[in-house]
């Protein structure tokens, strides 16, 4: 593990240690957890999963993916690298409805095909080595099971001009971003069939009161729809697809 991975890993360690909510947990702002966990929502509505299906939350945080997915009978295992993140999941969740493990991306304490959905959301940013995490996730998902995961926006203009700023001024990023292309991509070379990409639409933190555009029905839709924007605009993509084989 880089210097890039142990800060992040410092900092989750933090947030647990100095906040109960959700959202700060995970390094979110609380739009953006409710914005990610409402999109992955609805994305999962159009999946077929077995039923009960075996999950695996990777980077699980605060556990809220676990907690929602076991609400809907699942199996589900939420795993992470932050202790005391493990820890305020476990706190979190009083009902004891998902299974806990620590351990990181790069090694998966799991045998080959075993789980039927495995998810990974806020992981990305932080790893220094995408590729090789994406292999791993890929090694434990059953064919025809289902891969979803979250990435920051490459293109988004927000962060094209931090990205500038930062070489500008000699700095490393603060975290990863991903050009939703070379995603799918690698998805593709690991046998991984496309199903779909959506984006998360998210105001700058600087500029909270745009948040109340993002909530009038068929705003974001109609940025979906818009040329352009469908790429530039969001911070985020989830982005859905199915393990060849079987």
């Amino acid at each position: 593990m880089g210097i890039f991975e142990e800060d992040w890993q410092k900092r989750f360690e933090r947030f647990a240690r100095d906040y109960c909510a959700d959202h700060l947990i995970s390094g979110w702002s609380e739009s953006g957890l409710w914005r990610r966990l409402t999109l992955f929502e609805e994305l999962l509505r159009d999946q077929r999963l077995s039923d009960p299906a075996h999950v695996l939350d990777l980077g699980c945080g605060a556990a809220t993916y676990v907690r929602f997915l076991a609400g809907l009978g699942h199996r589900v295992v939420g795993l992470d690298y932050s202790l005391p993140s493990l820890s305020r999941a476990q706190a979190a969740d009083s009902k004891k409805v998902g299974d806990y493990v620590g351990g990181e991306v790069y090694h998966l304490p799991f045998c080959d095909g075993c789980f039927d959905l495995v998810v990974s959301i806020g992981v990305f940013q932080t790893l220094g080595s995408p590729e090789e995490a994406l292999c791993e996730m890929v090694r434990v998902l059953r064919p025809k099971g289902l891969l979803i995961v979250e990435f920051l926006n490459a293109f988004e203009l927000v962060a094209m001009i931090r990205y500038a700023c930062e070489k500008l001024r000699g700095r490393l990023p603060r975290l990863h971003t991903y050009s939703p292309f070379k995603m799918n991509h690698w998805l593709e070379q690991r046998a991984i069939r496309f199903i779909r990409r959506a984006g998360v639409y998210l105001p700058p933190r600087r500029l909270p009161w745009l948040e109340r555009l993002f909530t009038l029905k068929g705003f974001v839709p109609l940025l979906e729809k818009t040329p352009g924007i469908s790429l530039l605009g969001p911070h985020a993509f989830l982005m859905v697809g199915e393990k060849r084989g079987g």
